[in-house]
């Protein structure tokens, strides 16, 4: 009898399981000692400011006993959350048949997936709605407030709920699949595509239901008195649900992650999963997914973009069919060489003032932010660095509690994780003096009244035509052209061998 027969799965899954359950306790305890996973660099934490965070030894500093319970509590709520990630599921123990490589990239992934949890996590964002103070206004996007005024008008209150109301697109977790790659996260690469549908997420927002809407949780419907789990949708609220489906994590969203890789593939190849974006690129593939999309709510939008420091009138006429389109105009800017240049904050500051502002989106590889507004010399912006799980956004009609769509459990109120509640500043001279800077338009007449002001304000050049020349300032953040395209020339004679040779490596032309 032969007895080089394969022992039963009933004798191999214990071990197996053992195993695991060991080496997940290990890899738990590394994380949350170390700050990493042990097959990883070592990863440092940062809170929104940028600030490390350490896990093991580093603990704030607390002024009561109040404040140090609340750090252990943060810590503790993080701490299950992660663990609860990676225990394993009870239906492990029927996947007898699972090859060893397809266990290692499933084991892969949850760690992944359990260390963006951790360090994404909300739990490290810091609430500094207690800093504004004094006389100072604060300037978001167009509009002012007074901090020292709790509840009057245009008082502080007002302000956050205003900030409030801006849609927040964030890192997500457990989306479907982006291309034929297992991704399902875009942690720790995609914050310029977040920080980008932001910009234009504001745009549409405005353009949809205007400036002064506000954010409202949905109420509870009651049938003869009794309250149940069905949630009412106002024909306001079906709008900004439409708006949010347009960037939903899904492969039938136009503006989102998975169109936009699925665009960028075809210029990055494999380098469109897992690669950092600049303003530029981020920018320049989102107006294609405009382009090419045929959702009601983008059909009369047209975006341009000027690399060059230059916007062209003729470009956006051409753009935009002679002022038929609604336009988003953007405009790439380099403020400094390695840090912004001190008198470019002034020029900001006048951006966030703009009633057709949309803001200034950039920053270094990813740290990428989406700024809104000033307040005395920091900037107001909104942290796509954090990690929100995906739920699916329906838009046809009352959500009802433990529904399912796709495999995904639906939320209550989706729509809540794409509003921020904790207030967030840096020092503008902590920004990254690459970006690019944002407005809307409806009219002409509107792009020209806001380009002269800018102008009459010593922020930017305008160059008239041939005949009626330049209006020159110092230190402009871009150029105005109203006429035809000036053919620049220099002297063939003045210029070196060298000095043309070191403009083509560098990319300038010669003047």
């Amino acid at each position: 009898m032969n007895d080089d027969r394969k022992p039963s799965s009933s004798l191999r899954r214990p071990s197996s399981e053992s195993s695991n359950s060991d080496d997940e306790r290990g890899m738990m305890e590394h994380i949350l000692r170390h700050g990493s996973p042990p097959d990883m660099d070592t990863v440092i934490i940062e809170d929104s400011n940028g600030i490390p965070i350490n896990l093991s030894q580093s603990k704030p500093q607390a002024s009561s006993s109040s404040s140090s319970e609340n750090w252990i509590t943060k810590l503790r709520s993080a701490s299950a959350s992660v663990m609860g990630s990676i225990r394993p599921s009870s239906s492990s123990s029927h996947d007898e048949h699972k090859k060893k490589p397809q266990q290692h990239q499933h084991w892969k992934a949850k760690v992944w997936s359990t260390w963006n949890n951790l360090k994404y996590s909300s739990t490290w964002m810091a609430d500094r709605s207690d800093e504004y103070t004094g006389n100072t206004i604060v300037f978001l996007l167009g509009r002012c407030y007074f901090p020292n005024r709790a509840v009057e008008q245009c008082g502080f209150d007002e302000f956050c709920a205003d900030y409030n109301s801006r849609i927040w697109i964030t890192y997500r977790t457990n989306f479907p699949p982006l291309l034929d790659t297992p991704s399902t996260t875009d942690c720790g690469w995609g914050c310029m595509i977040r920080t980008t549908q932001m910009m234009l997420a504001q745009a549409i927002l405005v353009k949809r239901l205007g400036r002064d809407w506000r954010y409202t949780k949905r109420k509870r419907s009651c049938v003869q008195g009794i309250s149940t789990s069905q949630l009412e949708l106002n024909e306001t609220k079906r709008q900004e649900l439409a708006i949010l489906k347009l960037f939903e994590d899904n492969n039938s969203a136009p503006l989102g992650i998975h169109r936009f890789v699925s665009i960028a593939q075809r210029e990055k190849g494999d380098k469109a999963i897992g690669s950092w974006y600049s303003p530029s690129e981020a920018v320049h593939i989102m107006k294609k997914c405009i382009n090419e999309s045929s959702s009601a709510l983008l059909g009369n939008i047209a975006m341009v973009l000027a690399i060059d420091g230059k916007i062209h009138i003729r470009d956006i006429e051409i753009e935009t069919r002679n002022w038929s389109k609604h336009l988003i105009l953007v405009v790439v800017a380099r403020l400094g060489a390695s840090e912004i240049n001190p008198v470019y904050v002034s020029h900001l500051k006048y951006i966030f003032s703009m009633e057709r502002s949309l803001g200034v989106t950039g920053g270094k590889p990813n740290r990428s932010c989406w700024f809104i507004g000033c307040y005395d010399d920091h900037v107001i912006y909104l942290d796509p660095h954090v990690a929100h799980e995906y739920a699916p956004i329906d838009v046809d009609g009352p959500v009802v509690d433990g529904e399912t769509s796709g495999g995904n459990k639906r939320a209550k109120n989706p729509e809540k994780s794409y509003h921020c509640q904790l207030l967030s500043k840096m020092h503008f001279l902590d920004m990254d003096p690459s970006c690019a800077i944002c407005f809307s338009f409806e009219t002409r007449e509107q792009f020209d009244r806001d380009m002269k002001e800018m102008n009459l304000h010593q922020y930017i050049d305008i160059d008239q035509g041939e005949e009626d020349g330049m209006k020159r300032v110092n230190d402009p953040l871009f150029c105005v052209v109203y006429g035809e395209r000036r053919v620049e020339t220099y002297d063939e004679t003045t210029a070196t061998v060298a000095e043309k040779e070191q403009a083509n490596r560098q990319g300038f032309e010669l003047l």
